[in-house]
């Protein structure tokens, strides 16, 4: 316990320390340019010096006709689906009365309404957090005006990221003892299962299995279908890890914790706004806590409906039109640098105790899976000169088999729980989607390398370290300040009289009393 001033006033301070002068990011950025280079050449290429690797991987294809990496499965074969009995709406609803319900968003006074709908059939009111965001001192859109009828808590965050949505909103539930994470698009079904039972022992955070839907509930495109599909398969993969040791990370669009780990898990977050739910799993899981999977139901989140062109429109979140955007410049963002966090992971973190095998098998997939991108490029080109036929042949098995697994999946799996996507988008377009976005995912992995530079170039605080996440504001004169993340200055749409006035120079994220 610590007076939030102190936090504030030690964030301060370190956001002036990381801040590098400016000739400084430039000599960094310019140094990685030329490191890479020289990387590229006295590595990989190294004639007329000396043979390079890219030498060396043509003998070992030339010579041992060697194609390990590509003739793994993508993907082993999903566990069955967890059929559990669906509780009474009344028991789950006494169940959820402990939940807090944190719902970050940004400009989404349009998709609000009905995820609003949804969450009401399972949480009253006061448990329903909405936290606005963006970088203005005011709303940027009527969100708060839309949440006013069904009496929900609506907080207005001025600092444009996610997880500083979540940070806030997460202070502001304090005092409920787990925390419900959903995007701002995900719709709830109405037997939704709160499942804070199952956040005991090692287990911190439990995720939901999630399904790709179009506007209005709809099965949507083939883009949108194919999405379906994919991140069914994702769930049920993780539910597989989860029960050997961990799953790597929960689905950013949901997940349920404990609220005190949560907290511990934004102190120890390093801060990045993207891929923030990747690094959410890495620090669960080193600071000793287990992620599992609730796979008795799909929740349901919207996505881009088309992989390159779209006809326009509007969503809500990053506002992604296409999945080359979502993809290209967000998810895939930090492959390669992962590879970093997951090895440091694999050989320096025993938290979980024997639950650490299970966990780090996937995590090294996770790595395996970077490399195959990193080397794609050089492998593939050689084996076609090499041995054509064979790596054709080769190619053709991998995706077969791959291609199998997927029809039992759907036959089996999903058919079980009515889930099944179209035969159309199963035999026609699902294959080449999977290969279009296998080339992106290469492409973005090179593309990353060259952003970090300039990334990287600034550095970036903690969640905790950013002054402007824990903003303070002066009440009263003459009795000193008083300060703490407990109350965030939220404005309760049930309220009838008028909204509290809030001075020009002060932020709309207040902060009282003395307790953290």
């Amino acid at each position: 316990r610590h007076s939030i001033y102190d936090v504030y006033q030690k964030a301060k301070e370190r956001r002036i320390a990381l801040q590098r002068k400016y000739w400084v990011q430039l000599l960094f950025e310019y140094t990685v340019y030329i490191v890479l280079l020289a990387f590229v050449y006295f590595v990989l290429i190294g004639m007329p010096l000396w043979r390079g690797a890219v030498w060396w991987l043509y003998y070992v294809v030339r010579t041992n006709y060697a194609f390990a990496p590509l003739l793994v499965l993508f993907e082993k074969n999903p566990p069955p689906v967890d059929n559990q009995t669906e509780k009474d709406i009344e028991q789950n609803r006494n169940t959820a009365k402990s939940t807090a319900l944190l719902i970050p968003c940004y400009k989404s006074a349009n998709i609000i309404g009905p995820t609003l709908d949804a969450a009401l059939k399972i949480f009253p009111p006061e448990n329903i957090f909405v936290i606005a965001n963006g970088n203005s001192p005011e709303p940027l859109d009527n969100t708060e005006e839309v949440c006013r009828p069904y009496g929900v808590n609506h907080l207005w965050c001025p600092v444009g990221s996610k997880i500083i949505a979540q940070f806030v909103g997460c202070y502001a539930a304090k005092d409920f003892p787990y925390a419900l994470l959903i995007d701002d698009d995900c719709a709830l079904p109405p037997n939704f299962p709160v499942v804070s039972d199952r956040l005991k022992g090692r287990v911190q955070c439990v995720g939901y299995t999630i399904k790709s839907v179009g506007p209005e509930s709809s099965r949507g495109t083939l883009c949108q279908q194919a999405q379906d599909l994919e991140y069914k398969i994702s769930g049920l993969q993780r539910a597989f890890a989860g029960y050997l040791g961990s799953a790597t990370f929960p689905h950013g669009a949901i997940s349920i914790w404990k609220t005190d780990f949560l907290k511990q898990t934004f102190h120890d977050h390093p801060g990045f706004s993207v891929s923030e739910d990747w690094f959410f799993g890495d620090s669960c899981r080193r600071l000793g806590g287990r992620i599992t999977m609730c796979s008795s139901v799909f929740v349901e989140t919207e996505t881009p409906s088309a992989v390159f062109f779209s006809r326009g429109g509007s969503r809500g979140g990053f506002g992604e039109m296409t999945i080359f955007k979502q993809r290209f410049t967000r998810w895939n963002f930090f492959f390669v640098n992962g590879m970093w966090f997951n090895m440091k992971y694999i050989l320096c973190s025993w938290s979980l105790g024997w639950w650490e095998l299970g966990a780090k098998l996937f995590v090294f997939q996770e790595v395996y899976e970077t490399l195959l991108y990193l080397l794609a490029p050089f492998i593939l080109p050689i084996s076609f000169v090499v041995q054509p036929s064979f790596c054709g042949i080769m190619l053709g098995a991998t995706n077969g088999l791959y291609f199998l697994n997927v029809i039992i999946f759907n036959l089996v799996h999903l058919r079980r729980k009515n889930e099944s996507v179209g035969w159309i988008c199963l035999l026609v377009y699902y294959m080449p989607y999977k290969i279009v976005l296998f080339i992106i995912n290469v492409v973005s992995c090179y593309w990353s390398l060259f952003k970090y530079a300039r990334y990287f170039a600034t550095r970036h605080p903690k969640v905790i370290e950013d002054d402007k996440a824990v903003e303070t504001e002066e009440k009263g004169s003459g009795l000193g300040r008083s300060f703490s993340v407990t109350k965030v200055r939220a404005r309760k749409a049930s309220n009838q009289g008028p909204s509290p006035t809030v001075p020009e120079a002060v932020p709309v994220v207040g902060i009282e009393s003395s307790w953290v």
